[in-house]
């Protein structure tokens, strides 16, 4: 083989290895607490979004603690949002109805946009997040194009926050 082709035969390994270990953010369709229909990653397009997803009840408290940190920091700045994500499908049908009541009641009108129960796909969102605890945050970071750029999970940290937030504001400050 020839040096080139040597090259680009290892170019085009690290760009398969690459893609590879980069998960595909699927298509995800709910409807948020207002009754609007969201299809993401479409409806976060030109904004770095941050998806945080839970998948039982005890998961509340960690999911809101890093959904209310997220929001006093990132709030105003133009080009961010937030999408809370309850996945509900292993909820029995005829409960849903008064569980998403009950979510209705707690949360905020102006963040109601935004809290999207999820109802389908949780099998796909598991392996999306590595789930591994019940209880723990999953969250999920995008880029302006839609493609998931970072992941993280668990109860609220600080230390992990202060990362994270020094990422997103990277990511928006390569917005402008």
């Amino acid at each position: 083989m020839t040096k080139r082709v040597r090259l680009f035969s290892v170019f085009l390994l690290v760009v398969l290895a690459a893609a590879q270990t980069t998960p595909l953010m699927p298509t995800i369709e709910g409807e948020s607490l207002t009754g609007s229909k969201v299809s993401l990653p479409e409806a976060a397009k030109g904004k770095v979004a941050v998806l945080v997803f839970g998948f039982t009840k005890a998961s509340k408290t960690a999911t809101s603690a890093w959904a209310d940190r997220l929001l006093a920091d990132f709030v105003a700045q133009n080009g961010f949002a937030l999408y809370q994500l309850p996945v509900l499908e292993s909820v029995p049908g005829f409960i849903r109805g008064m569980v998403i009541s009950s979510m209705k009641k707690g949360v905020p009108g102006n963040m109601q946009d935004h809290f999207v129960p999820i109802l389908h796909g949780e099998a796909e969102l598991k392996r999306l997040v590595g789930y591994k605890e019940p209880d723990d945050a999953y969250l999920v970071v995008l880029d302006s194009g839609g493609n998931i750029i970072e992941q993280r999970r668990g109860p609220f940290n600080g230390a992990t926050y202060a990362q994270l937030r020094v990422d997103i504001q990277s990511q928006l400050s390569h917005q402008k």
